[in-house]
């Protein structure tokens, strides 16, 4: 499944954004213990860098959204799911 409407980093800004980060927890979750990160339950990802536009304002991220990203149900399967299977895919390079 492809998702292009699932951006990885930020529109303002060259950096990885909260999918991203998302998406990289899950993968390194696979490497460190070997298993499916599919089912877990952790659904959002809070950036550390807040948007710096002269206001201050810590809780938007650098395109101006939520800090905190809270994924639907699918968005959040489907990223565990594409890091499973780019691990697996990874593992048979071995």
């Amino acid at each position: 499944t492809q998702r292009p409407d699932l951006t990885l980093r930020f529109v303002n800004d060259a950096h990885l954004n909260q999918t991203m980060a998302y998406l990289t927890a899950c993968t390194l979750y696979a490497a460190f213990f070997e298993k499916s990160p599919v089912g877990l339950p952790v659904d959002s990802i809070t950036d550390i860098r807040f948007i710096e536009d002269g206001s201050n304002d810590k809780t938007k991220d650098r395109d101006g959204n939520p800090i905190t990203r809270q994924f639907s149900e699918k968005d959040r399967a489907d990223l565990q799911r594409i890091a499973w299977e780019g691990w697996s895919e990874f593992q048979k390079m071995r």
